[in-house]
């Protein structure tokens, strides 16, 4: 399915796959960011199907025409709520690999792993759209999108590890694929569980482990984590 370009209408809500643009000059108004606001909490609080569109527009105090025009249905602003987490989650794990990069770090697997402690402690910033989605009151195709997310996200880290010979070597790309197949797979869950967490040293620590786990499991000794036998 191509993705809209930008002042084309937003796709009907029939679509098995929902797209947004959040890019669209009618997302960056005051009122699409006030809808959206109300959207947020609303859903949160009492789940997407039980809310309305007069729900939303009532809370925001705009009309339900104000709603359509911005974004044409309520299941483009559930979307357009979630790829606004995503999209942050995303200019947080590469700040996090710039940085480290920065800083004189090579190899491909400390780059990955730095990004995605950056993505998952972002899980616990952005909690309430994490419990969101994970109670599963999703609009239809939400599952479809989400695939091609973690997908996209699959790729990209995978690039991050395709010149890590000191981990694998130079003609096991194979081996770097099961690697990020292997912890994106397991991204939701520890993101669900991260967003679960009752404080946020709780949800440090969590991360903390998880990130271990992965490096163990790449056979790669963390700096600061004492060897284990």
């Amino acid at each position: 399915m191509r993705s809209r370009k930008q002042g084309e209408p937003p796709q009907p809500p029939g679509e098995a796959e929902p797209t947004v643009d959040l890019d669209d000059p009618r997302l960056q108004t005051p009122a699409a960011r006030g809808l959206m606001s109300a959207a947020r909490d609303l859903f949160v609080k009492q789940g997407f199907s039980a809310t309305s569109v007069s729900d939303i527009t009532e809370r925001a105090g705009m009309s339900v025409g104000s709603l359509y025009y911005h974004y044409g249905s309520k299941t483009n602003v559930y979307l357009a709520i979630w790829l606004q987490y995503q999209r942050s989650q995303e200019v947080r794990a590469r700040e996090a690999v710039a940085a480290v990069r920065a800083a004189g770090v090579t190899d491909g697997l400390r780059l990955y792993l730095s990004g995605t402690r950056a993505y998952l402690l972002g899980a616990w910033e952005h909690r309430d759209v994490v419990r969101l989605v994970a109670d599963g009151d999703t609009p239809p195709g939400f599952g479809l999108r989400m695939r091609r997310i973690n997908q996209e996200w699959l790729r990209r880290n995978g690039a991050l590890l395709s010149g890590n010979t000191d981990l694998f070597a130079d003609d096991d790309s194979l081996g770097a694929r099961a690697l990020v197949a292997i912890v994106t797979d397991a991204m939701s869950g520890i993101c669900r569980e991260v967003a679960a967490c009752a404080t946020r040293e709780e949800a440090e620590e969590l991360v903390t482990r998880a990130i271990e786990v992965f490096a163990r499991l790449a056979d790669v000794q963390l700096e600061g984590s004492a060897p284990r036998g």
